[in-house]
């Protein structure tokens, strides 16, 4: 038995083979309600839908709000910082400058002058500074205990000069030096030999009378008087003449 060759086929153009006509298997895709092929392709990672690139956008802009909080805190502590030490320094107090030795400070009120125990016994003195109570002034005083328990107080500074007064207990120097035989201590100026009485009082004008009269000498009143009164242990000067 003689086989037979396969049919040619006649339709097929000359020198061309023949087309292939096998096509892979392709099955359909189910239809879903509300899904359609064009939001199929796009999950497929070409474009998002707007549901999900809504949340990243608000996670974007909480974190650019959070990072501008966080800037203005840390530029405001700073600031303060950079305030508060001058502040301080502006209220820190200032000490007071120093006084000179020589003068006193200036107090409010009466003076001191001195303790009873001090001026004890008859002509103790003590020199003391006394403030005048309205202009502040200081002024070198001295306080004497006199035989009879009175006080006298006056200033150092004479009356119309500026030379310093001098309490001498010592009666050979009032005569050697002021030419002037007392029988007690004397109050003197070294600038014109002047000896005032501490036990007498003179009348300087106006019913007006003062200690320590002019024995000797040619100054024009006794030294300005302290007004001093005891109280309790001390003795205070209250007001200058």
């Amino acid at each position: 038995m003689i086989a037979k060759p396969p049919a040619k086929n006649l339709d097929a153009a000359p020198g061309n083979p023949p087309e292939n006509t096998f096509k892979p298997f392709q099955p359909d895709m189910p239809q879903i309600p509300g899904v359609s092929d064009g939001s199929r392709h796009s999950k497929q990672g070409v474009v998002l839908p707007e549901t999900q690139r809504l949340p990243q956008i608000v996670g974007i802009a909480i974190v650019v709000v959070l990072s501008a909080a966080i800037g203005i805190l840390w530029f405001r502590s700073r600031s303060r910082v950079a305030i508060s030490p001058a502040s301080d320094t502006q209220s820190v107090e200032q000490p007071a400058p120093a006084l000179p030795e020589h003068i006193a400070p200036i107090h409010e009120g009466p003076s001191v002058a001195a303790t009873v125990e001090e001026l004890s016994k008859p002509w103790a003195a003590k020199k003391f500074n006394f403030v005048k109570p309205i202009t502040q002034e200081n002024v070198h005083a001295m306080v004497i205990r006199l035989p009879d328990g009175n006080l006298w107080a006056f200033s150092l500074q004479g009356p119309f000069n500026r030379c310093e007064l001098e309490f001498v207990t010592d009666l050979t120097t009032l005569a050697t030096k002021y030419q002037f035989n007392a029988k007690h201590p004397m109050v003197v100026s070294s600038c014109d030999n002047t000896v005032y009485d501490p036990l007498k009082v003179d009348d300087v004008g106006g019913n007006t009378w003062v200690r320590g009269e002019i024995v000797q000498g040619n100054s024009l009143r006794p030294p300005l008087s302290i007004d001093v009164k005891v109280r309790g242990r001390s003795i205070i000067a209250e007001s200058i003449e």
